[in-house]
């Protein structure tokens, strides 16, 4: 099997202090829950100004490691390093204006408009009285333009149907700001046409600047969207790399128990997966 970068036990080549490496890594890092280990001694670098896609089976790690990278889940062993520190070490407003997270699940309370949601996102920029200024005001419409809800503002979160709740949420997390973005399956309640526009907005972030790391379950979507991906199995990292590199038939059938055949994408040429 093609690896095409470095797998999950090598050792890092960035530097101690991030200087040349990437703003986000880990180090032997493992993840769980109590005493259920899910994630074990991953060596990630998130390349800079990448889109980089996670891949792999159900309950593989992939959302535990996407948690771990934002801070929401200590690690069991080894760490996470942003800009070469430990993050847990980092004030939590600082990574909130690096690190954006679209979790896979999110709950709105009762009674919230879209605006008032989307606004929430500028938390790591307010100071102490926490009022909007008009930079922030300014945030949350592009926001909200981007994500293409801004003619949802005045609604009540909960009315939305779960395709415009996704939006909404991705409209807050773009209102951070952030030049990190993590999202956990940001697909999800999303029909055909709208997936295909989420992910070209994610395309169009990324060719400004924007560093993005999804989850995505549609592996051909992956492999036509991202510019690199992660393969992920048993809570370990088995193949990083570009698509063009790493997207075999053996591989599928390693990470995914799938026989397939592996043709050119008729229009990207990129790794178009078909199972037999």
């Amino acid at each position: 099997m093609s690896t095409g970068g470095r797998a999950s036990g090598a050792s890092s080549a960035s530097s101690a202090d991030g200087a040349g490496g990437p703003r986000l890594r880990t180090a032997d890092l493992a993840l769980g829950y109590r005493h259920v280990r899910v994630v074990d001694q991953v060596n990630l670098d998130l390349p800079d100004g990448s889109f980089t896609v996670i891949v792999g089976p159900n309950a593989c790690g992939k959302s535990t490691l996407l948690r771990g990278l934002a801070r929401l889940l200590a690690p069991q062993a080894g760490s996470v390093l942003l800009d070469g520190k430990e993050i847990a070490r980092q004030p939590t407003k600082a990574v909130a204006r690096r690190i954006g997270l679209l979790p896979q699940t999110a709950q709105a309370p009762a009674g919230l408009s879209v605006w008032d949601l989307v606004s929430r996102g500028r938390f790591p920029h307010r100071g102490l009285l926490r009022r909007d200024s008009a930079a922030d005001r300014a945030a949350v419409a592009r926001a909200m333009d981007r994500a293409g809800v801004a003619d949802l503002a005045e609604h009540q979160v909960l009315e939305l149907s779960g395709g415009q709740r996704q939006r909404v949420w991705l409209a807050m997390v773009l209102a951070q700001e952030t030049d990190i973005l993590l999202l956990d399956e940001p697909t999800t309640f999303l029909d055909i046409a709208h997936q295909v526009e989420l992910l070209r907005l994610l395309e169009h972030l990324n060719a400004q600047g924007t560093t993005i790391l999804a989850v995505l379950h549609d592996l051909n979507q992956a492999a036509r969207h991202a510019d690199h991906l992660i393969a992920m199995r048993d809570g370990r990292i088995v193949a990083t790399g570009p698509p063009s590199q790493i997207v075999t038939a053996a591989l599928v059938k390693d990470v995914f128990g799938l026989d397939c055949l592996v043709a050119a994408d008729p229009v990207t040429a990129r790794p178009w997966i078909i199972p037999k």
